[in-house]
């Protein structure tokens, strides 16, 4: 590792595991004072007590992202331990399979809640941070997912809230300017999570056919960082990561 990310300030929602455990671990190998935010603090106090092993910062804070309160006191620590904020990834988030048909009005609403008002939540509360601050700005960076392009079947309270992290995303770049906050998405294809987990796969590499390929949680983390180390002036504003022959994006209809 370079330190590409030395002493700044990292907030990863979704921290405990999959992909944000990957970005949050990158981090802070590369230099980052990582603050791991998911809802199991036990969990998150393994990912920090590595990190801590391999020589890098991590703060835990257990928090339910959907309850503004408990939004709203996450970043206050944060401000207060750190006095700045530099980057924060909007990670969170659940998969859904269930047939249109068959969603009550609870579930959809609990999804929307961790998977795009929590993400609006953090951003909201990570500007007014970047805004006061000395030097201005930071960067935010969302966790899409390739359903924003093309949608899995059976999965409409996850691919709405996907494309709507894309609007958000767009929203944020363009009001950020004036901060200088700069705001990008990150869509992963399949990769190694609680959610491929579930569907049977427990590692990361090639399977029975070439199309079921899982990526690691570190192939989409690389990017994480890339995004999150580049110059304040230029934004790698969208990246889509996937495996080389994921038919069911490449080809889905």
């Amino acid at each position: 590792m370079t330190g590409q990310l030395q002493d700044r300030v990292a907030v990863v929602t979704g921290a405990s595991n999959g992909i944000g455990r990957g970005i949050a671990e990158a981090f802070a190998a590369e230099g980052a004072r990582t603050v791991l935010v998911a809802r199991r603090a036990q969990l998150l106090d393994e990912v920090a007590a590595g990190i801590r092993s391999r020589g890098g910062e991590a703060l835990a804070v257990p928090t339910d992202l959907t309850l503004e309160d408990e939004v709203t006191a996450l970043f206050g620590k944060v401000t207060k331990t750190y006095g700045r904020l530099d980057v924060l990834v909007n990670n969170a988030g659940v998969a859904t399979h269930i047939n249109t048909e068959d969603i009550s009005l609870q579930y959809w609403r609990e999804v929307l809640d961790i998977n795009i008002t929590a993400a609006f939540l953090c951003s909201r509360e990570a500007i007014r941070i970047m805004k006061a601050q000395t030097p201005q700005g930071g960067r935010i960076i969302n966790i899409g997912s390739v359903s924003a392009k093309t949608p899995r079947p059976d999965s409409l309270p996850y691919t709405t809230t996907k494309f709507a992290m894309q609007g958000m995303t767009h929203q944020l770049t363009m009001d950020g300017r004036k901060h200088g906050i700069v705001a990008s998405i990150l869509h992963p294809g399949a990769t190694l999570s609680s959610f491929t987990t579930r569907r049977g796969r427990t590692e990361a590499g090639p399977g029975e056919m070439p199309d079921d390929y899982v990526m690691a949680a570190e192939d989409v983390a690389k990017v994480a960082v890339l995004m999150a180390a580049l110059p304040g002036e230029v934004n790698l504003y969208e990246a889509t990561i996937l495996p080389n022959h994921m038919r069911s994006f490449i080809g889905r209809g």
